[in-house]
């Protein structure tokens, strides 16, 4: 038997890794310092089905960072398109209708692509703000990457680069000037916001993409959820965490849903959740933890705020709940990293 779950370690899936290596050699860095510094073998680069911590991925961005001397690395990274990086939900995103399918699509096979963060598409009027809330305290380039790559993403599907959303934000302070930012995504940037996240005309979410295949999406869909039934059979565990990750913005999850998006009876699930001596409550605790911590670090957040996205129905059962994680409170946790 495995060792209880009892804390939460986000992965990301290999192929980001292998792109962003592959970037890096291509500035100058040599490919076994940069598979040294992830910790990786090229045989295991190549494993499309391979989940890696991202703290490694994090040791990657610092070492690469380091050595080109650039602190913009997530975000340049982040626009230079390649399906590859997104592995099948790239292709599927390739072949879909719209951008809004493809971000539906990406949300259903999300565990694929790793347990990092998680998604959310808030609509509001006659516009929708795409959020990423990490799951762990990441450095500026993961939330620059991603948001820089959704929307080199969005250009390269509907063949415009006058595809831009109406404002951008980011958790973290700036790393160059405004401008810089502003330059690529065409519109207003926001820094020390309280999330990262893209607002976009829903309109947007509509542009036809150009290379759309009705018939060959449907059997990239199918392919999708066949490795997501050989993920669950291989690595039940990883996917309960992902489906955790996502939803908890949104609710808190339970068994009987859960199972569902497993394809498995709540018994069955309860069985393979034995099988790593723990249970969906430990986890979904652990999760919830790892969150709290993450959300508190990014310090414009308020307690309110927090309670409200691990799903705590008052903001006292989140205090009793982080005090018992922690020892302490969320306003003297944060109180002690102010201070750090």
């Amino acid at each position: 038997m495995e060792t209880p779950f009892t804390t939460f370690e986000p992965k990301i899936a290999v192929q980001p890794v292998r792109s962003l290596i592959n970037y890096c050699e291509r500035h100058g860095l040599a490919r076994c310092a940069l598979l040294q510094s992830v910790s990786v073998s090229e045989e295991q680069l190549n494993d499309s089905r391979l989940l890696i911590n991202v703290q490694r991925y994090e040791a990657l961005y610092a070492f690469a960072c380091e050595a080109l001397d650039e602190k913009l690395l997530g975000f340049k990274f982040g626009q230079v398109f390649e399906s590859d990086r997104w592995g099948i939900l790239g292709y599927i995103a390739l072949t879909s209708q719209n951008i809004a399918e493809a971000m539906a699509a990406q949300y259903k096979y999300q565990s694929l692509s790793g347990n990092m963060g998680a998604p959310i598409l808030i609509a509001h009027g006659d516009a929708s703000t795409l959020q990423w809330v990490p799951a762990y305290n990441c450095s500026h380039h993961l939330p620059e990457q991603i948001l820089s790559g959704l929307i080199s993403l969005a250009r390269t599907l509907t063949n415009t680069e006058n595809f831009y959303p109406t404002r951008v934000f980011f958790t973290h302070k700036p790393q160059s000037n405004t401008s810089d930012y502003e330059a690529f995504f065409k519109c207003p940037v926001t820094f020390e916001a309280q999330f990262n996240g893209i607002t976009m005309n829903n309109s947007e979410l509509q542009v036809p993409i150009r290379k759309s295949d009705t018939e060959l999406n449907k059997v990239l869909h199918l392919h999708g959820q066949s490795l997501l039934t050989q993920q669950t059979f291989n690595s039940p565990l990883e996917v309960i965490k992902d489906y955790v990750v996502k939803t908890l913005p949104d609710h808190v999850p339970e068994m009987e849903e859960v199972s569902d998006y497993l394809g498995l009876s709540v018994r069955s699930t309860q069985r393979k959740l034995q099988e790593y001596g723990t249970s969906f409550s430990q986890v979904l605790d652990a999760i919830r933890k790892e969150l709290a911590l993450t959300y508190l670090r990014q310090t414009h957040n308020s307690v309110l705020y927090v309670s409200e996205r691990l799903g705590f129905s008052e903001q006292s059962a989140f205090q009793r709940a982080f005090k018992r994680w922690t020892g302490t409170t969320p306003r003297r946790y944060r109180v002690s990293v102010l201070e750090e």
